[in-house]
């Protein structure tokens, strides 16, 4: 399903099943058209997301809106919003919506980000684990392209006001 915007509502992003039971060629070639459709689908959401340049406020109220995804009590969150921007790849360079979707989305599925947690003992030195539950993985994925969908939305208002 297609929003007015131009971008894919989350929950039906790319969600595709085939038996793998009982082979039917007509079935096959059905899937692999749907795939092949939503692959043009998903790459024209890129271009568009690449489009939309967005500040270094707009960036960080992203990365706030996600960080809160993480931890619930942002005083002894380990990292603060800002780390989940910071850029792991030359390409990621670019201040559009789809290089801050995604920094922030690897940043937060690959772990690896270096911060404090202050115990009774001090401070003490701490790597934010990667994501392995599958359920966990999803429901992050979910959130981060909602709140990308609705980043798109408030500047497309911004834009046309």
């Amino acid at each position: 399903m297609v929003c007015n915007n131009g971008l894919m509502i989350a929950s039906d992003f790319a969600n595709f099943t085939h038996r793998h039971v009982g082979f039917n060629q007509n079935d096959f070639v059905a899937s692999a058209d749907k795939i092949t459709a939503a692959a043009t689908v998903i790459n024209d959401q890129m271009d568009y997301l690449k489009g939309i340049q967005l500040g270094y406020d707009e960036q960080i109220a992203y990365a706030a809106a996600a960080h809160r995804l993480l931890y619930e009590d942002m005083d002894n969150a380990p990292i603060s919003p800002e780390q989940l921007l910071t850029q792991r790849r030359f390409a990621d360079g670019s201040d559009s919506l789809w290089t801050t979707f995604n920094k922030v989305q690897e940043n937060i599925i690959k772990g690896g980000v270096k911060g404090k947690i202050h115990g009774e003992n001090g401070p003490r030195k701490v790597t934010t684990r990667a994501v392995k539950a599958l359920d966990r993985n999803i429901k992050l994925n979910q959130a981060l392209w909602v709140l990308t969908e609705k980043m798109a939305e408030l500047k497309s208002m911004s834009i046309a006001a």
